[in-house]
């Protein structure tokens, strides 16, 4: 055996070799070459070491069997601290067998064992023989086992701390980064700290929550029922939820990542995407971090998570878009909220009476209306037809209605309403606990109306604020007060400060165009594909500006009934045609170019304008201050700027606008335009002493800036380079580079920003705190700036809204003025003329009249390339107050019963109609019952429906009321559908007396009213000619043009056949009419013979 080999086998065991810290409890089947750990041995003839025994677990952790006689612990050669232990020494060779252990050996695996896993680790859960344990050690134990197991604990502690350090300043050389030790997960046991860890949550991968991910759950959990967009860098992210409806939604994918599923979009398409989700219904916050970077670095959180919090909150109604926004999805429409309340008023059953209160809020252009009515519970009260009305003419966006639901009837209305209102948006319905208390209502607003009063002035006043809350009912308060408690959710509550711009939704002064009409007649949009193309809003929108539009909308929805208004409107207008004034054209290229000011101004009210659109603002209303100059007091009244004007709505206007000229002078003075243009609220005063803590950290971040310059000084003398710069380097300021070929001996402090090929760039120490608290300024700055700007918007807002607001509300009405008079600038219109009643209330005296001397249908005409064929009507002052209108089918009794109605609702909407000429009396309202339509959602078939807006009419008609009926009775059987419609037509002609135009294909029931009404009732029909072909078929030829008379019959087969119906259908429809006409003619003839008396005579009547 050689010296080498006999020193393997010789030296003593005192050392683990790494082979056994792998090996297994069962006995390998291949053999192995331990590595020997020994440093040192001085044992050369020691017994083999005992076999081991077989266990299930890794010898890693397992104490070896010491040897009978120990030897003396290695003493390492070089002094090398705790790390001496785990040292390997490549002089000590390795042995073939397994070698002892000696007690300082053993004892130091224990302490290691213990610092690693703990003592009741899963490794060491197994119960130690008596020959694997000293007995020294034994007895030790047992005399003191608390004392030594403290000490042991203490000594490891305090040993592994000092390796832990050892090793944390050796990584951190290099870069100078810090190195931070990843925590380990708790193992089953006590902990080695005597602190114990908290236990972390896993999630659904496995794998426990990030704090990323639990701040994610907690912003979930404080908002509820909304769709969370997360900032996160250049990127928005959507978490579970909200991340399915985003992919469902904007199209995005959906995925799951660690332990949320997850969606993102882009920062910069954000509004994009918004939009599209508000437009479907959902309520949406965009959760942002509340803390800066600079700010943070500075604090005691620096190495935590950022603080994030929903800083914006929207609903379609309560998003106040751009001053200019081009993807609006109706431009001329304000988006509203309306809050619905109902309240019992007595009654048992069908008796029950209800009260119900609306208040209607667009915040984007803080429009308020209100309205109250009362109505029965029951089909035959016109309630439901009522709140369908305000629905329609207000087309809220969002509903706020009461947890514990309205009516039945209306909950029915409201979702039927809801689910086919035919618009690309879907409405929100959101819905309070619990409805308030008047007093605690009062009590809101009071406190809401004071608070804005105590701004402006300083002392509220009480009279005018108190005058004006009981100035509404208490359901009209209670809702008011709830949307101003919903609203300020939002911040956009302010829209219900200026009380009076309020409307009331019915007035005298108006007509209420009920929902029927409204759709019937298109008046604000087709029944074709639900677009304005083809409406009366169509035809007479040629606004050029925004709220120009929206009041516009308002004016056709509730034409006047008050001649005094209605002739101030149209005379106004006829002076636009008539009058060569300069000022009407300065007037109308003022209008042309101007943004949505309504808007804009809700926008500073509620402090969401930007400093870009406060110049576009402000530049607008400097030039309609500047436009017409107000006349020095020495100068004669016809210097004065309505000079000239003989309208009153026109001279209000002008005389209006030269009152901004102070105000925007002052606001003007104040602003930088350059400047604020360019978004920088922090330079764009004039004044520098209006907000003296922006130029206080102003001159700080100027002082920082000149130590820097002075730094650049230092730094030439120390690396001894006169002529060196800062540079800029992707995005760093004050970098120093360095060329490599110079050469130079560089600071070991300076931190090194990036190296290439030719030199290197650095920050100084010096440089990197001077920058950072550059930054820390250059914050605050800039929350000071958004500070001071916000400041400044509500003084505007305090000091000038209602000036400015009345401004933009008179050009809104130049406005519809100037789109009324070009539409009657058309070749064919004429002004109607008025006639009043001259037998006081009286609505069938002579002067009641409705007359059209060759009408046209507006729409159509405007639609259809071909010469529309005009109509004449008169109806009262001699003539009948109802026509019914019978005459084949496609012949045009239907445009010819809608071109007379949209004739009168344009008159008296201050238009010019497309006539020849047309007198009438003013009407209270005009009624339709046009169509088959079935409401299948509410339980109501396609009968029913005809029969409830009928039922409708009959209740709301008055004598001054223009009513249209088209083929009523059509959806039941014949004889029922005849009885119904003459029953309902003598209703009208006895009982209302109102205007009626009656379509139907019922001559039976057109002759007998004639004759039972002669002078009330007159008969006309739809001009034809009839031509009969070789093979039997008749050849019809419409006229389309409105004839006196009847015509019994409708030619119905000869409209299927213009159908496209098989030729053999139509002979066989053609012999049964025959037959079956011929066969009711007989039975005609026979009930006008009537037996009398005793004996067989029969007398024809």
């Amino acid at each position: 055996m050689s010296a080498t080999q006999k020193k393997r086998t010789t030296s003593g065991g005192t050392q683990p070799t790494i082979s056994s810290f792998f090996s297994q409890g069962s006995q390998s089947r291949r053999g192995h070459t331990p590595i020997d750990l020994t440093l040192d041995s001085d044992d050369d003839g020691g017994p083999p070491p005992p076999k081991r025994q077989r266990t299930t677990t890794s010898s890693f952790f397992s104490p070896r069997k010491p040897s009978a006689s120990p030897s003396k612990a290695a003493t390492p050669k070089n002094g090398g601290g705790h790390a001496e232990q785990w040292r390997f020494d490549p002089e000590s060779p390795s042995r073939a067998a397994h070698l002892q252990e000696t007690s300082k050996q053993r004892e130091a695996h224990e302490k290691a064992k213990r610092i690693l896993l703990g003592d009741e680790n899963v490794f060491s859960r197994r119960t130690h023989s008596t020959d694997m344990t000293p007995s020294s050690d034994i007895e030790e134990a047992v005399a003191n086992p608390d004392a030594a197991l403290e000490e042991d604990e203490d000594e490891a502690e305090k040993k592994f701390s000092e390796l832990m350090e050892m090793f944390s300043s050796t990584k951190g050389k290099g870069k100078g980064k810090a190195v931070t030790r990843k925590a380990v997960p708790p193992v089953a046991g006590p902990s080695r700290s005597r602190t114990q860890k908290k236990v972390e949550e896993l999630g659904p991968s496995g794998q426990p929550y990030t704090p990323f991910e639990l701040q994610v759950r907690e912003l979930k959990a404080k908002h509820p029922g909304t769709v969370l967009m997360i900032q996160s860098g250049y990127k928005l992210l959507f978490f579970e939820e909200d991340a399915k409806i985003a992919s469902k939604e904007l199209g995005v994918v959906c995925f799951p990542k660690r332990n949320l599923f997850t969606a993102m979009i882009p920062l910069h398409r954000r509004d994009v995407h918004l939009k599209k989700l508000l437009s479907q219904g959902y309520k949406v916050g965009i959760v942002e971090q509340t803390e800066t970077a600079a700010l943070k670095k500075a604090g005691d959180n620096r190495n935590e998570l950022f603080e994030r919090e929903v800083t914006h909150l929207y609903t379609a109604a309560t998003y106040v878009d751009d001053l200019n926004s081009v993807d609006q999805l109706d431009p001329n429409s304000a988006p509203p909220l309306m809050c619905l309340l109902e309240e019992a008023r007595g009654g048992m059953g069908t008796d029950e009476r209800v009260s119900i209160a609306m208040v209607s809020i667009a915040p984007s252009t803080g429009d308020v209306v209100w309205d109250e009515f009362d109505g029965k519970l029951n089909l035959s009260e016109p309630t439901e037809e009522f709140t369908m009305t305000r629905l329609v003419h207000t087309k809220p966006y969002e509903l706020l209605l009461p947890a514990k639901k309205l009516t039945a009837p209306s909950e029915k209305m409201i979702q039927h309403f809801t689910e086919h209102s035919h618009t690309e948006h879907r409405m929100r319905i959101e819905r309070f606990s619990k409805q308030m208390a008047y007093t605690d209502a009062f009590a809101l607003l009071s406190k809401f109306y004071a608070d804005k009063e105590r701004q402006n002035d300083g002392q509220p006043d009480r009279g005018d604020l108190l005058a004006a809350v009981t100035d509404f009912s208490k359901l009209v308060a209670i809702a008011l007060a709830h949307a101003v408690n919903y609203l300020s959710s939002f911040n956009v509550a302010d829209a219900l400060r200026e009380t009076r711009f309020f409307a009331k939704f019915t007035e005298r002064t108006h007509m209420l165009l009920n929902a029927n009409t409204l759709t019937n007649l298109e008046i604000y949009q087709n029944e074709t594909d639900y677009t304005t193309k083809g409406s009366l809003m169509w035809i007479l929108d040629r606004t050029s500006t925004r709220f120009g539009a929206r009041l516009l909308r308002s004016w056709v929805g509730r034409p006047l009934v008050d001649s005094h208004a209605l002739r101030e409107r149209t005379d106004a207008v006829e002076e636009i045609l008539t009058n060569r004034s300069p000022r009407l054209t300065v007037l109308r290229e003022l209008l042309r170019r101007l943004p949505d000011l309504a808007r804009g101004l809700c926008r500073v009210q509620y402090g969401k304008c930007t400093p870009q659109e406060l110049v576009v603002l402000l530049t607008a209303f400097r030039k309609i201050a500047s436009t017409f100059t107000p006349p020095h007091p020495s100068q004669s009244q016809q210097a004065a700027p309505a000079a000239g004007l003989k309208s009153r709505l026109l001279f209000g206007v002008v005389e209006a606008l030269p009152r901004l000229r102070d105000p925007v002078q002052e606001v003007c003075s104040a602003v930088d335009f350059t400047a604020a243009a360019q978004g920088k609220t922090d330079s764009m005063w004039t004044d520098v002493d209006r907000f003296p803590a922006i130029e206080s950290l102003i001159m700080s971040i100027q002082v920082v800036e000149s130590e820097l310059v002075d730094e650049l000084k230092a730094i030439r003398k120390l690396i001894k380079k006169p002529a060196l710069q800062y540079t800029t380097w992707n995005g760093e300021e004050y970098v120093v580079e360095i060329r490599k070929d110079e050469r130079r001996d560089i600071p070991a402090n300076w931190t090194l920003l990036s190296s290439t090929k030719y030199a290197r760039r650095y920050h100084t120490p010096q440089v990197r705190a001077k920058l950072q608290e550059r930054a820390q300024y250059k914050e605050a700055l800039a929350a000071e700036a958004h500070k001071s700007f916000l400041s400044f918007l509500s003084e505007i807002s305090d000091k000038h809204y209602a000036l400015l607001r009345d401004v933009v509300n008179k050009l809104a009405v130049a406005d519809c003025l100037f789109s009324l008079a070009q539409v009657a600038a058309q070749e064919g219109y004429a002004r109607p003329e008025f006639v009043e009643a001259q037998d006081g209330d009286n609505a069938a005296a002579p002067s009641d009249v409705l007359e059209i001397t060759e009408g046209r249908h507006p729409m159509i005409e405007a639609l259809r390339t071909d010469p529309f064929v005009p109509n004449s009507l008169k109806m009262g002052a001699g003539e009948a107050r109802h026509k019914i209108i019978t005459g084949p089918n496609m012949g045009g009794k239907s445009s010819a019963v809608r071109m007379a109605a949209l004739c009168a609702i344009m008159a008296q909407v201050g238009s010019y109609v497309p006539a020849k000429s047309m007198r009438l009396s003013l009407l209270d309202g005009v009624l339709t019952r046009m169509g088959a339509s079935d409401e299948l959602a509410r339980g109501r078939s396609t009968f029913m429906v005809e029969m409830q807006e009928t039922s409708d009419i009959l209740q709301m008609a008055t004598p001054k009321t223009l009513v249209v009926l088209d083929e009523l009775g059509r959806g039941t059987s014949t004889f029922d559908g005849m009885a119904i419609a003459g029953a309902v037509l003598q209703h009208l002609v006895q009982t209302v007396k109102c205007k009626t135009l009656f379509i139907t294909h019922y001559p039976q029931v057109a002759t007998d009213l004639e004759r039972l009404f002669p002078s009330d009732v007159g008969n006309m029909h739809m001009g034809f000619t009839e031509e009969t072909r070789i093979d039997g078929t008749r050849e019809v030829t419409f006229l389309y043009r409105l004839e006196p008379g009847l015509v019994a019959e409708s030619f119905g087969v000869e409209c299927a056949r213009l159908a496209g119906l098989p030729e053999s259908v139509l002979k066989v429809a053609t012999t049964k009419a025959a037959s079956m006409k011929q066969l009711i003619e007989e039975r005609v003839r026979r009930t006008k013979w009537v037996h009398k008396g005793p004996s067989s005579e029969w007398h024809l009547i």
